[in-house]
């Protein structure tokens, strides 16, 4: 595997040789404004459909449109010069290998800082759709959470308690119990600090689903 490796970092690099020799002898061939025109052009025609492409699919087989405008820029400016150097034959050939013997041995003095680094796998569309419906399920139970915080009647409090009861009696979620959960111990949080009396005989009590005959004043008192 680590001779595998090895070969295809000496591949890429002789091929980014290679096309580096054509791209200077399509500049000479074309002329700087003539080639910066065309990639230019090609460019901004191919980074839009890239990124398109890369929006729309499951698993993108790329991770920057920009990066692959910018290879399919240079792939066209190649097309022209590694013409111009077949053209020039044993001149052309040799200036090539040269190149690409160059960039090989740059590539093997640069030390492979990526190789104890794995690369996350790119999320797939349906992943971050799912990611954007918890965040969004999320900020609604933090939005309830929140308005529990505010300044509720022991009164309403207790009947909070009693719907979660209900809530849990009939059966709920993963999502919904934790959003209870949360719910209830804000509520024993307010029982207990607003009446710690009647709050301890309720648990006496059993904790029943009920808690205003415990927390509540008794008309008459």
């Amino acid at each position: 595997m680590h001779l595998s490796r090895v070969v295809r970092r000496v591949g890429v690099a002789a091929g980014l040789g290679v096309g580096t020799a054509g791209a200077m002898a399509g500049v000479l061939l074309l002329g700087p404004l003539a080639a910066s025109v065309l990639l230019v052009v090609v460019f901004v025609l191919v980074w839009p459909l890239a990124a398109v492409v890369r929006h729309v699919t499951e698993e993108a087989p790329y991770g920057s449109a920009a990066l692959v405008a910018a290879s399919a820029a240079g792939a066209v400016l190649c097309l022209p010069g590694l013409v111009r150097l077949l053209a020039w034959g044993a001149l052309g050939v040799t200036a090539g290998l040269i190149l690409a013997v160059v960039f090989v041995l740059i590539d093997l003095v640069v030390p492979d800082r990526g190789v104890h680094r794995p690369a996350s796998p790119r999320k797939s569309l349906r992943q971050r759709n799912l990611e954007r419906l918890t965040d969004a399920q999320l900020a609604e139970d933090e939005q309830l959470i929140a308005s529990l915080q505010c300044p509720l009647s022991i009164a309403e409090l207790c009947g909070v308690w009693s719907e979660t009861a209900t809530q849990l009696a009939h059966g709920a979620g993963a999502r919904d119990r934790q959003a209870v959960a949360e719910v209830r111990r804000i509520c024993l949080d307010e029982f207990e600090r607003r009446n710690p009396t009647g709050f301890h005989r309720w648990l006496d009590a059993g904790a029943p689903a009920n808690p205003s005959r415990y927390l509540l004043p008794i008309p008459g008192e």
